[in-house]
């Protein structure tokens, strides 16, 4: 859905000190903003001197809510993004529903730079005119070739798959080692390799997360994540989002909301059904999903209606059956063999793409 209006907001909250997540990273709360009687709120954020990485995001709008971004504008007052034109630069902007992250950068074409950006949400409410709460995350300092991303694994009520798999048993459960075996030689190919790995078990209702039913569900167990620059993994028995059809996995990406807990894009579910049967699919979903939080897209979407802004990853269009899907099959070629493919296989999903490495590298949860 493509909306533009002329954009105009109040600020209704002025910007606190920046709290230290780490020496180069830091969030900040913008306060409160409203939209216009059109929909449309116009939220600046600042990114410092040296940047690596800026990331604004806003909400909660709800779960039944669709919003996006109309437009942001970088600190030299170009449109770098145009929600008439979503795929004509090197931004990206994920549309799941309760809140909207913008990262930046989500391609080496557009890279973060210091001065106010300028991002224009469209909210769908029903009543107008609404707020929301924004806030920003800057990562500034080095940048490197090889790195790594600290993780929690949270165990969401998956004791009887795997001998009593939960946090006390984590660190020792084959499946779990494997899983994460896998995911580190998939990410190795990002030049990442797994930090601190911490286990934890779930402190909340157990009997409705487990299963995980609808995108509110979802959200709100993504809520639970503690506010720490790491990228945390729900592991539970089953994902399904309304259509009686398990998934795999799902992030709160792309991009996930970085180094800050408590919102509806702050991690990544993963079914972990079939965790002693096969390791290694839980590992490639979760190398997978964990691409999306970082800022990774599809290279090609199965119906063929996007493609990443990444120039050096390949764009399939080898609907050789012509039923509006793409197979892995079918781009054999030209994409399936990477690990952000939609639907990455095991042993055929293996790379990712220097580009991919580029962008990964600038995440702020990303350690040099």
């Amino acid at each position: 859905m493509s909306r533009r209006f002329l954009a105009g907001a109040l600020a209704l909250a002025g910007c606190p000190d920046e709290p230290l997540v780490d020496e180069d990273v830091t969030f900040t709360d913008l306060g409160k903003f409203a939209t216009t009687d059109e929909g449309v709120a116009t939220v600046p954020w600042e990114a410092p001197e040296g940047v690596v990485s800026t990331e604004v995001f806003c909400g909660p709008y709800g779960f039944d809510t669709f919003a996006t971004a109309d437009a942001v504008t970088d600190p030299a007052g170009a449109a770098v993004y145009d929600d008439d034109a979503p795929f004509a630069t090197g931004l990206r902007v994920g549309v799941l529903d309760d809140m909207l992250p913008v990262l930046v950068p989500v391609s080496p074409t557009l890279p973060a730079s210091a001065g106010e950006w300028t991002l224009d949400l469209f909210v769908d409410a029903s009543a107008l005119p609404t707020t929301v709460t924004c806030g920003m995350v800057n990562r500034v300092g080095d940048v490197s070739a090889d790195n790594s991303v600290d993780i929690a694994i949270v165990f969401v009520g998956v004791d009887g798959i795997s001998a009593g798999m939960n946090a006390t048993s984590g660190a020792g459960d084959a499946s779990v080692q494997v899983a994460l075996a896998t995911l580190g030689d998939l990410w190795s190919g990002l030049g990442l390799s797994l930090g601190d790995v911490r286990y934890d078990d779930f402190g909340g209702d157990v009997a409705t997360y487990s299963s995980i039913v609808g995108d509110e569900e979802f959200g709100e167990l993504l809520r639970t994540a503690a506010d720490e620059p790491e990228l945390t993994f729900y592991f539970v028995q089953d994902i399904d989002l309304g259509d009686g059809a398990s998934i795999l996995g799902l992030s709160g990406g792309p991009p996930g909301i970085a180094a800050h807990g408590g919102t509806s894009k702050s991690g990544v579910v993963i079914n972990v059904a079939n965790i002693v049967a096969s390791p290694d699919q839980v590992g490639l979903i979760m190398a997978h999903e964990g691409g999306h939080f970082l800022g990774l897209f599809h290279p090609t979407e199965n119906d063929m209606s996007g493609e990443d802004p990444l120039g050096d990853t390949p764009v399939c269009a080898t609907d050789t059956d012509a039923d509006g899907t793409l197979t892995s099959a079918e781009c054999a070629d030209a994409g399936a063999d990477n690990v952000m493919w939609p639907s990455a296989q095991v042993g055929t999903a293996t790379t990712f793409s220097d580009d991919q490495a580029w962008v990964v590298a600038r995440n702020p949860i990303v350690k040099p």
